[in-house]
């Protein structure tokens, strides 16, 4: 077959040089549209689902919308987990499908499902809406809206302008789905009531809310002729927005009494106020001068990705709107970026770009070395970007993004990338090079010489492909991650096959028509009386080489049990994410002024350019983060200009240093795609999740602390902190239904009190254009401004008297949740830690061993540890299998290519050997065994293999040929060292610019490279000298 492939190859060479060209130009075409993103979206398949509950405190929310919304959702097919979170005034449900699932289907589902959920949950207490479609990488862009001082422009005037110019502008953008305002104050008209005046005329405040709504519309009449024309009829009855509608609602009538109109004005207070606040954004930055400037609050814009939806296409598409958003903001007001994952994007592409030039170059210097032929080097150069512009071309066809993890695969490649045309390319020199081939074609020279080899590469590269295909079998987040990888390696590998098999037989005889003048490289030739030396002592000292291999085994065997173990190490994004929790009493006034003076301290550190403060939540559909939660994002200059530190965690060990004054907040370093990634995959914003269920809040926190202590006192975990799941203040009416029965009234009367004169209710909009704003109607603040005055409030009864809602219920504030928390219908409270300084699995055996000896829990009640932690085992357990099938799966492929049994054994001793320089470099680098070093383990096997193939092909040759076995071995093992040395050196120096490398995402390839690099150094090493012993006793 392969010998029928070469020689319609060389026959056609035309057309193959044609069909090249070609390609290239395909290439050229499709690579512009590949979709490029800084890494591998790893969320899974989830459907959130948001109720606004206006007032309702945590317990409530859970009882009356949670449950109810979470009892439906189990009915769907593959739903692997429903979990929830309730707090005040609001309930997310996220529901989470099995991988594979189609996000849009699994949408649809829950929608059908909300609307019987929407039955359950009893009227007027909310209605629920499905989240924005997005992703945990989905917060692609933020910007900030920034008023100058002199433009007179306050923040209620700013979100305004961010909810009804800059949302509508962005929002067309292709790939964007929603945008989530956050900071400022949201404008309303309200009604503040006088209760003693309502009271003193006999109203009630659903009378003002009434009277309010018959005088707040617009309407049509249809048609009217008039002559020769028809008039559209138009009653225009809506109030005027502005200060003109505040005196219109003023003067709407409420009541008659003996012929006077009562108008809202006698007994209320209208005025332009702000909505009840959730969240509010603070900004310190440096000036051009370098001082350190408090903004004050500000008013900022998140823009959510489209799942699925091309990250660099959609920022671009902002970046070209900018100039039309500044154009459409009053003089004064500015739209800034000051997050843009787009250059993460560049950054991470960068690394891996700047790893394959270096390494290309590198890879120049070893063949020119070991060729000393410019058109031989030539031939072997052209293999790379042939394959590589073929690999991203089937891969733009495919919708596959370019990212970190798929572009770190075609550089873990490159080096195998050479290896068919290597061989190939040299077999060719050699037959050309020979005296007495000297008079011979060169058309028929290339067809023998590239017939002895084509068998050996396409094996080999059969090999490579074999080893990742177990990688496709991964689930999850490693899935996401690895697969990218594997898929890019196969598709560079299969290039390179066709480029080996195809191209560079074709042009060979072109280039080498007129033969080639072999010259001994000055290099190689000691090199070559050293091995010929050394092999003849290895042949004689059998057993002196085998047991150093043996020794050496030992050696490994008992470094890897102490390498620690992780999930994938922590990527660095260049930024910094501070949570601050304050006290859960805390209000949103109390976390504005903490917040300015935090990011003061953080700005005195020279690497920080400026620090966001984000407090408690933005709209529904972003993070419901409470308010007593401050997340700090700071803005980091580049690496080179940094004085104070030399990493990210030097950095933060310094300003917790720093932030120690503030007795009582609890800090949590992180990054930004890190924190979201973690809070998507365990529903927290922490590495690891020690998760305690149970049915009571109180022995919830009972035992929850008690288990934070435990695992504060473990080495290695930091930022340990509960979630708090109580001590919120609340202020609670309890009716005493005795004194309510003897007046004669109801619960409900009581109740509407609390709901609608202290929590207040909405009469309507005013609308202007696309603006809406609502009408509030609310007793006045001085009414409601503390219990005693609550107390005071009075209620009429049927019968007319008169009473005070402190005679008919207590009025006490007591200590409740902030928010309940449920996984699976099961209420549970989180401990969160981060691993720092020690690898994650042996913290967690450490932390499991300390809850089973110190920790009695009562019936019911139980632990779970999630996180990373979780994905770590599972990706651990797939490892076990996947490595022997992997190892199967080759042994197979051997025994098709050499149908004898000792020979594959022989070649698998590569294995253990590669194995071996794996190890020692993970353990003398000091990096942990993780899923990207495993996967490196994976694919040395493959290399390693390579050089058995190659070597054991060559020896099998000479004895078929008719030679002794000892002098076939001691040539063959001798002829394969230019090779074996070639493909070993390229493949590892086209690592070695990884492993330098400390760019944006160098930490997840830096494992893998490590791997492979230290392996090659032992696999070829042995290869030579353990293989032709072994050949010898291996084959009698």
């Amino acid at each position: 077959m392969f010998n029928l492939l070469i020689e319609a190859v060389i026959k056609n060479r035309l057309l193959v040089v044609l069909a090249l060209l070609a390609a290239i130009a395909v290439s050229a075409f499709m690579i512009p549209k590949l979709n490029l993103d800084a890494f591998p979206d790893v969320t899974n398949v989830q459907v959130a689902v948001n109720t606004e509950a206006s007032g309702l405190a945590a317990e409530e929310v859970e009882q009356l919308i949670t449950y109810p919304i979470e009892a439906v959702m189990y009915a769907l097919p593959d739903v692997e987990q429903v979990r929830s979170i309730s707090k005040t005034g609001l309930s997310g449900v996220t529901v989470v499908f099995k991988e594979g699932v189609d996000i849009y289907f699994a949408r649809q589902l829950v929608f059908e499902r909300l609307q019987s959920a929407k039955e359950l949950i009893p009227a007027g207490v909310g209605m629920p809406t499905m989240g924005p479609n997005t992703s945990g990488l989905g917060q692609v862009y933020q910007y900030l809206l920034e008023a100058k001082p002199d433009a007179n422009i306050d923040s209620m005037a700013l979100r305004s302008l961010n909810d009804w110019v800059v949302k509508l502008l962005i929002l067309p953008i292709d790939g964007v789905t929603d945008i989530l305002s956050f900071g400022g104050e949201v404008k309303q008209y309200q009604v503040n009531i006088n209760p003693n005046k309502l009271l003193a005329y006999d109203l009630t405040q659903q009378d003002v809310s009434n009277a309010l709504d018959a005088n707040n519309s617009n309407v049509g009449g249809w048609y009217m002729n008039r002559g020769q024309e028809q008039l559209v009829i138009r009653g225009t009855g809506w109030f005027t927005p502005g200060e003109k509608g505040l005196a219109e609602i003023a003067q709407t009538p409420i009541k008659t009494i003996d012929g006077t109109v009562v108008k809202v004005a006698d007994v209320a207070n209208v005025e332009l106020g702000s909505e009840i606040r959730q969240g509010a954004v603070t900004l310190s930055k440096r000036n051009e001068q370098g001082e350190i400037v408090n903004r004050g609050e500000v008013v900022t814009g998140i823009v959510l990705k489209r799942m699925g939806a091309n990250t660099k296409q959609t920022i671009d598409g902002i970046n070209a709107r900018v100039e039309m958003i500044n154009q459409a903001l009053p003089k004064g007001v500015e739209f800034k970026a000051i997050y843009d994952q787009a250059e993460l994007i560049s950054q991470a592409v960068q690394t891996v770009v700047d790893a394959l030039l270096l390494a290309f170059v590198f890879i120049i210097i070893v063949l020119a070395i070991f060729l000393l032929d410019l058109r031989a080097t030539f031939l072997v150069l052209l293999s790379i970007p042939i394959s590589i512009g073929l690999a991203l071309s089937v891969m733009a066809w495919l919708g596959l993004s370019a990212n970190l993890m798929s572009l770190g695969g075609i550089a873990v490649a490159i080096g195998m990338l050479v290896d068919g045309s290597v061989v190939m390319v040299e077999n060719v020199f050699r037959h050309l090079g020979l005296k007495h081939n000297q008079h011979k074609p060169s058309s028929q020279l290339v067809a023998i010489a590239a017939k002895e080899v084509a068998r050996p590469i396409f094996f080999a590269s059969l090999i490579i492909l074999t080893v990742f295909l177990p990688l496709f079998s991964f689930e999850g987040v490693e899935a996401k991650l690895f697969q990218p990888m594997a898929v890019s390696i196969m598709l560079a590998i299969i290039s390179a096959v066709i480029v080996a098999l195809v191209v560079v037989p074709a042009l060979c005889v072109y280039l080498f028509a007129k033969g080639v003048t072999v010259k001994q490289s000055i290099l190689l030739k000691p090199i070559d009386m050293l091995y010929q030396r050394a092999l003849q002592k290895a042949l004689q000292a059998k057993r002196s080489v085998l047991a150093i291999a043996g020794l050496l085994l030992i050696v490994a065997a008992v470094m890897l049990p102490r390498l620690g173990t992780e999930f994938v190490p922590e990527l660095e994004e260049g930024t910094i994410n501070l949570r601050v929790t304050l006290a859960p009493s805390a209000s949103l006034e109390t976390a504005i002024s903490v917040a300015p003076k935090l990011e003061a301290m953080l700005l005195e550190f020279s690497e920080v350019e400026y620090a966001l403060s984000r407090i408690g939540r933005a709209e529904v559909g972003g993070d419901p983060e409470p308010v007593n939660n401050i997340e700090i994002y700071l803005g980091l200059k580049p690496h080179e200009q940094w004085v104070n530190a030399k990493t990210r965690v030097e950095l933060q060990q310094l300003m917790e240093a720093k932030l120690e004054q503030f007795p009582g907040l609890l800090f949590n370093f992180s990054q930004p795609i890190a924190t979201r990634v973690d809070e998507l995959l365990s529903g927290v914003k922490a590495q690891l999740a020690i998760k305690l269920f149970g049915s009571d809040l109180g022995v919830l926190t009972e035992k929850g602390q008690q288990i934070e202590q435990l695992v504060q006192q473990i080495p290695g975990a930091k930022d340990v902190a509960m979630e708090q799941i109580g001590g919120e203040a609340q202020l609670i009416v309890k009716p005493n239904r005795l004194a309510l029965s003897r007046f004669g009234l109801s619960v409900s009367d009581l109740m509407d009190v609390v709901q609608h004169g202290i929590g207040g209710q909405s009469a309507g909009q005013i609308i202007n254009a696309n603006e809406r704003y609502d009408i509030y109607v609310r007793i006045a603040k001085s009414f409601r401004q503390n219990p005693n005055v609550i107390a005071d409030l009075r209620l009429r009864t049927p019968a007319g008297a008169i009473v005070r809602v402190g005679d008919v219920a207590d009025v006490q504030i007591e200590s409740g949740a902030p928010q309940v928390r449920r996984d699976d219908v099961q209420r549970r409270v989180v401990i969160q830690a981060n691993v720092q300084g020690r690898d994650m699995g042996s913290v967690v055996a450490d932390i499991r061993a300390a809850i089973a000896d110190k920790i009695q829990l009562p019936s019911g009640y139980s632990v779970a540890i999630g996180g990373q932690f979780e994905n770590q085992q599972r990706a651990q357990q797939r490892l076990m299998i996947l490595v022997p099938v992997a190892l199967l799966l080759i042994a197979l492929l051997l025994y098709f290519a050499f149908s004898n049994l000792s020979q594959v054994v022989l070649i698998l001793v590569n294995v253990p050997l590669a194995v071996i320089g794996g190890v020692i470099a993970l353990y003398l680098s000091g990096q942990y065994l993780s899923v990207p070093s495993s996967v490196g383990f994976i694919t040395l096997f493959g290399v390693a293999v390579l050089n058995g193939v190659v070597m054991v092909e060559s020896i099998n040759q000479r004895i078929s040929a008719g030679d002794s076995k000892d002098k076939a071995v001691f040539e063959g093992a001798v002829s394969r060292l230019r090779p074996v040395l070639m493909t070993a050196l390229t493949s590892m120096l086209g690592l070695i610019p990884m492993l330098l490398s400390t760019g944006i995402g160098a930490e997840i390839q830096k494992p893998l490279a490590t791997v492979i690099v230290g392996g090659l150094v032992s696999a070829t090493f042995l290869t030579l000298f353990v293989l032709p012993v072994l050949y010898k006793s291996m084959s009698k």
